[in-house]
């Protein structure tokens, strides 16, 4: 994709849509048709190699419509401004205190131990626990289903 369809995209996707702007529905066709008609030299098809992180279990198609929905700075592009918003995400998320005994001062040694065991109960169990799931777009309901 080249940067000009990058920007024009972009600033197609912060247009409310009162004010002439696409439904999500419509900019992921936009989007998923941008990546199917491109002609860049640089584009060697393969999803994994242009973002720095996607999601697991996803098609490449649903990679590209997925990163579609994101505004431009923060879609993990490699090398990207994106890449350093998501880097800097995970570490507020998880800072390194909570998961290193290294990054904590004055732990005892069954603490130390504590923290390993919780670290590694949390990678077996949570990590990665998010899933990307399609949901049709409807202009009437904004609000989660499971939220009521």
């Amino acid at each position: 994709m080249t940067d000009r369809a990058r920007r024009r995209r972009s600033r197609e996707m912060r247009m409310p849509r009162q004010d002439g702007g696409l439904s999500p529905a419509s900019r992921l066709r936009i989007a998923a048709d941008i990546h199917r008609h491109s002609t860049s030299d640089d584009d060697s098809g393969c999803v994994f190699e242009e973002y720095a992180w996607v999601p697991s279990g996803l098609k490449p198609n649903m990679i590209h419509m997925y990163f579609a929905t994101l505004p431009e700075e923060k879609v993990p592009y490699v090398n990207s401004a994106g890449e350093k918003w998501r880097l800097r995400q995970l570490r507020y998320q998880l800072p390194p205190q909570d998961s290193d005994p290294r990054y904590c001062s004055r732990l005892t040694p069954e603490e130390e131990d504590e923290l390993r065991l919780f670290e590694r109960r949390r990678k077996a169990e949570c990590l990665g626990r998010g899933t990307v799931d399609w949901i049709p777009y409807d202009d009437k309901s904004r609000k989660c289903a499971t939220v009521g």
